[in-house]
């Protein structure tokens, strides 16, 4: 949530998403054998990979495995010569149908949002190392608001939250959640007010 919050005060630049694009561009353009290809491509996205689905899932065993699951169907796909326009768009799409479909496996007939443990996990891990005591207290208690108001939000806002906050684009995150583009800019439009609103930005 982190990523959201960084998104929500312009924090994310543009020029970081690009750099990842380009490194990706790059890896899977080189002369590197497959195997080396894609561990480059691991090592770029395991961790954002893995933070989206654990907190989708909230499950930190699950979570793993559904990472390691993911960039092993990328190194399948690419050793049977098939085609990946969007290396990152089609990570986070097999990332987010496996998450999908382990919680139907589960029963859980609705993703809730993280819970408290697992929320006080995330922010000490994705804590900045370099602000002072007050900053980090300043700082996880507006986690801790941007993280109750995204629990009272639906789903899918939750969700296309994550993904946009990824530096995916609307048309990406639209077809990952299987949602028409124009219906997911609604979505994250009306998840942003919220979150506006809430916050008093």
């Amino acid at each position: 949530y982190r990523l959201v919050v960084e998104q929500m005060d312009a924090k994310q630049s543009d020029v970081q998403v690009m750099r990842l694009e380009r490194e990706l561009l790059q890896e899977m353009q080189g002369t590197s054998s497959l195997r080396q290809q894609v561990s480059s491509v691991f090592e770029l996205l395991r961790e954002p990979v893995y933070y989206y689905l654990l907190t989708v899932l909230k499950n930190r065993a699950e979570a793993e495995d559904l990472t390691q699951e993911t960039f092993l169907r990328l190194y399948l796909c690419l050793h049977r010569g098939e085609t990946i326009v969007n290396v990152r768009a089609w990570v986070f799409r097999v990332a987010h149908n496996l998450a999908i479909n382990q919680a139907t496996r589960t029963k859980k007939s609705k993703l809730e949002a993280v819970d408290d443990e697992v929320w006080e996990q995330l922010c000490n891990l994705r804590q900045d190392s370099a602000p002072g005591a007050e900053e980090r207290l300043l700082e996880k208690e507006r986690y801790g608001r941007v993280h109750a108001i995204l629990g009272r939000m639906t789903e899918q806002e939750r969700l296309s939250l994550e993904l946009r906050a990824e530096g995916l684009g609307y048309r990406e995150v639209a077809d990952i959640l299987g949602l028409h583009t124009q219906t997911l800019v609604s979505i994250v439009g009306r998840a942003i007010k919220k979150l506006m609103r809430e916050l008093n930005v």
